[in-house]
């Protein structure tokens, strides 16, 4: 009990100043009242330390309900002793009840000294708890992020009372207790896991199925409704097998939604036809077939009504598929790549610059019999910028094979030019 040993030396402390003062009774209560001015900041800093304490301590409350609630009992009873001294200075020496030698400062310390071991052991339990009960905490969680509470709430509650008794095993010490129990928890947790994401992702698409059949789909188009349900069954397994899936549960569900809206539109086109006289029956396949011309007049100019519907359909989706052809064909070879279009550009600038080089020699031997100048002509100096300006703007990304044929043309260029510059040097000399 550090606090309450600190706080009765001090009150020791000032009592025998108190007896042992020579001084007028002026200046005992000045030192009395400095004395308890002390202490109250003393207080008022431990009382301030608990109090932002325990405002983060709530996380705390799982591990060990009991101990936090008698921890946050001896914070209340301190709080309220506090409270007390501090609106009446003069009770913080004086006895708290008459059953009890304690004073309120002293009552006050005792209820702080309870607050720090209660929160001592939660802290302690927390360390533990969180290493052993990882795998469940982390179940737990999941199922609030698909807010299973919303969907299963009975069997969520009975899964958070099975969850706070590994708590408990672990609170009591019984560590290899709580593991087992933790492993039948997490077979609870999954299988509430699996049925939530069937709920959310499956049953809206049960219920679509369900109107169908009210709607006698499953009569007029039984094989359409058969295939909505081997979908859904199909969801069902892949949900059962890998519930966290969600891309592979994303493409399932669209595969029903489509198998729902085909069923439906196969229905009602048979209820249209049942519900057709057989004068009407020729009308309803002529117009059919025309839809079929409207198609193979697009794709080529043909007509194929001399054929069946069936072979109609076919030569339709082969001419679909030649045609794409010839337009993938047509785009990439009206869509050079990147590259050649970076050759031809870098081809461009090297007859650009072999043109300059032909200037450049036409201009040596036409100053040859003059004296050699140490100043650049303005020609000669405009003709060096261009060249640098030639250089800066080469492409930096070309294939290795090209840039050394390109290279290698260049340097055949800049060798013509240096071999006429010596012969006509080699002539003046002469």
């Amino acid at each position: 009990m550090k606090y309450v040993g600190k706080v009765a030396s001090m009150a020791l402390l000032a009592a025998l100043l108190a007896g042992c003062a020579s001084t007028p009774d002026n200046d005992n209560r000045l030192s009395t009242e400095v004395n308890v001015e002390s202490v109250l900041q003393s207080a008022d800093k431990i009382h301030r330390h608990w109090r932002n304490t325990l405002v983060e301590a709530e996380g705390l409350m799982p591990y060990a309900p009991e101990r936090y609630a008698t921890m946050i009992e001896s914070w209340q009873r301190a709080d309220n002793l506090f409270k007390e001294i501090q609106s009446s200075p003069e009770l913080a020496n004086q006895s708290y009840s008459l059953f009890s030698s304690m004073t309120y400062l002293e009552r006050f310390y005792n209820e702080i000294e309870a607050v720090k071991s209660n929160h001592t052991e939660l802290v302690d339990l927390k360390k533990i708890a969180d290493k052993v009960l990882e795998p469940a905490m982390t179940q737990l969680a999941y199922l609030n992020s698909i807010d299973a509470n919303a969907h299963y709430r009975s069997e969520f509650v009975r899964l958070n009372r099975f969850y706070s008794n590994l708590f408990a095993f672990v609170a009591r010490g019984n560590l290899n207790r709580a593991r087992e129990e933790q492993t039948e928890f997490l077979s609870r947790a999954q299988s509430l896991e699996v049925r939530v994401i069937k709920r959310i992702y499956i049953t809206p698409q049960e219920e679509a199925l369900r109107q169908l059949r009210r709607e006698d789909v499953r009569y007029y188009a039984p094989l359409s409704y058969a295939k909505v349900e081997e979908e859904i069954k199909a969801g069902k397994d892949l949900i059962d097998n890998y519930p966290r899936a969600f891309d592979a549960i994303n493409q399932v569900v669209s595969a029903i939604e489509f198998e729902l809206a085909h069923a439906t539109h196969i229905a009602e086109e048979v209820k249209y036809l049942r519900d057709r006289n057989r004068d009407e029956y020729e009308d309803y396949i002529l117009a059919i077939e025309g839809k079929l011309l409207s198609i193979s007049k697009a794709l080529n100019d043909s007509d194929l009504r001399d054929h069946s519907l069936v072979e109609q359909a076919q030569r339709l989706s082969t001419n679909a598929a030649d045609t794409r052809k010839q337009y993938e064909l047509v785009k990439r070879k009206t869509q050079p790549n990147q590259q050649q279009l970076q050759l031809d550009t870098l081809k461009g600038l090297i007859e650009k610059q072999n043109q300059q080089i032909a200037k450049l020699q036409a201009q040596l031997l036409a100053t040859a019999t003059v004296p050699t100048v140490s100043v650049p002509s303005n020609e000669q100096q405009a003709t060096t910028l261009q060249h640098s300006d030639i250089a800066e703007a080469l492409p930096t990304q070309l294939n290795v094979d090209k840039q050394i044929v390109d290279t290698d043309e260049v340097e055949n260029n800049s060798s013509a030019v240096s071999a006429t510059v010596n012969e006509e040097g080699e002539g003046e000399e002469i």
